[in-house]
């Protein structure tokens, strides 16, 4: 008689997404770029863009955060 194997879960980890909603069109095409003076956020749809200065390290969704805060004051994207 064989015996019985339990089945080992593994747990799931989830990541963060490395490409983004736009504000202003919706499709999902906007990156985060690291560059030596900052970070970069542009849309490949309807370049939409946004640059800042790294005062600290910060993940790349609080740089995502910090765009769609900017468009929703008017700071950017003003036609």
């Amino acid at each position: 008689m064989g015996r019985r194997r339990r089945k080992v879960y593994k747990p799931i980890r989830k990541t963060l997404p490395k490409i983004f909603n736009c504000p202003r069109c919706g499709s999902p095409s906007v990156r985060v770029l690291k560059r030596e003076e900052g970070y970069h956020v542009t849309c490949g749809s309807c370049n939409l863009s946004y640059d800042t200065n790294p005062t600290r390290r910060r993940e790349v969704i609080d740089i995502f955060n910090e765009f769609v805060d900017a468009f929703y004051k008017g700071l950017i994207g003003v036609k």
